[in-house]
């Protein structure tokens, strides 16, 4: 019975210890960019983080009901920009603390680094959650998504380091950034970070997947804020002077250093950790990837006739699509806008958006 009641006692202690660690931290939603490889899908007055794969809830939404169970909604901020944040805000009111708006879009090294500067003012010894809105995650996958973040949190309250979340890779990507960890080197199941590798050719990325340290780095970032801006302060100070000035008024946010945040700190530092997670995860970065979910796993398909066609994906609305003798192809109707392209060339629709800008037709964009 004594031993029971010791037994008991000790839960309750580590049931209260791991409550007080989430207690301070915070989810912070990358939702900036524009989703230029998805057009004509995402567009500049409605980009890709408001786009929904599954006809129910956008993309951003998504990421911020993954967060359920992890830490109440007051705590969550969603980052975007000052053309998104009315769209933000109507569509989110209720369902997060705070939107955090930059004046511009300075990719995700100025965006992080803003957000860790304003959260501190509210709480100095907050534990930050980065990651991007735009991943598609299997509704059946967040509670094991839960349970690594949890984890990450816990180890960044413990330690200070900058968590990053891995994924086993399941096939050679070459548009993904790979993430080596030294397996000699272990921590609570968390590895310490070798190197980074930018997104391979495909013989190297061949090669990454057959070796049993390397893992896709999905952007999720995990660690108290004060070393966040340590880290800046330290590996990005000229970033990091720039943000003081724009915060002091004496420069514009659309002067600061456009650059990432892996490229200005993460890739930098020695402070990097990384956990292996077994979740599914996909990043929806263009209209092949786009419509390949959706196709796997939305219930209404759109009409299509396909005569000696395969291996074709199509997204038009209210209209019968008859493809004969082709094969590959991504088609995408809009209300203004027709897109066919290779699926092999996905990546490429981001010229149409370059040259669209380029002879003012920016009624496309």
């Amino acid at each position: 019975m004594k031993a029971m009641k010791l037994f008991l006692l000790l839960l309750c202690c580590q049931g209260v210890g791991a409550k007080a660690e989430t207690m301070n931290a915070y989810g912070l939603i990358l939702a900036g960019g524009v989703g230029e490889r998805l057009w004509p899908l995402s567009r500049q007055e409605n980009p890709k983080q408001f786009l929904s794969v599954d006809s129910s809830r956008s993309l951003l939404e998504q990421s911020i009901n993954r967060f359920n169970g992890i830490m109440p909604s007051d705590r969550l901020w969603v980052v975007t920009s000052e053309k998104h944040a009315r769209l933000a805000d109507s569509l989110l009111r209720k369902k997060i603390g705070n939107i955090l708006v930059e004046p511009s879009g300075r990719n995700t090294g100025p965006a992080l680094l803003y957000a860790c500067l304003e959260l501190y003012k509210k709480d100095p010894n907050a534990i930050a959650v980065f990651v991007p809105a735009d991943p598609y995650i299997p509704e059946k996958d967040y509670s094991l998504y839960q349970k690594y973040i949890s984890q990450a949190i816990h180890f960044a309250g413990t330690h200070d380091a900058i968590v990053l979340c891995g994924v086993k890779p399941t096939y050679p990507a070459t548009g993904y950034g790979y993430i080596e960890y030294q397996k000699a080197n272990e921590q609570e199941s968390f590895f310490a970070v070798e190197r980074f590798h930018e997104k391979p050719s495909f013989p190297i990325a061949q090669n990454y997947v057959a070796q049993d340290n390397m893992l896709w780095n999905i952007g999720t970032f995990v660690s108290k804020v004060s070393v966040f801006i340590d880290e800046f302060k330290r590996i990005a100070p000229d970033l990091f002077v720039q943000m003081q000035e724009f915060q002091s008024g004496t420069k514009k946010y659309e002067d600061i250093i456009s650059v990432s945040v892996d490229c200005a700190v993460i890739e930098k530092s020695n402070r990097a950790w990384v956990l292996p997670v077994d979740f599914s995860w996909c990043d929806v970065g263009n209209v092949d990837v786009f419509l390949s979910i959706k196709d796997e796993i939305s219930l209404k398909k759109p009409e299509v006739v396909a005569v000696e066609s395969h291996n074709n994906l199509v997204d038009v609305p209210d209209k019968l699509v008859a493809l004969v003798g082709v094969d590959d192809l991504c088609v995408v109707e809009t209300s203004d806008a027709l897109l066919i392209t290779k699926r092999s060339d996905a990546e490429k629709v981001r010229a149409v958006v370059a040259q669209l800008k380029e002879s003012n037709k920016t009624g496309f964009l």
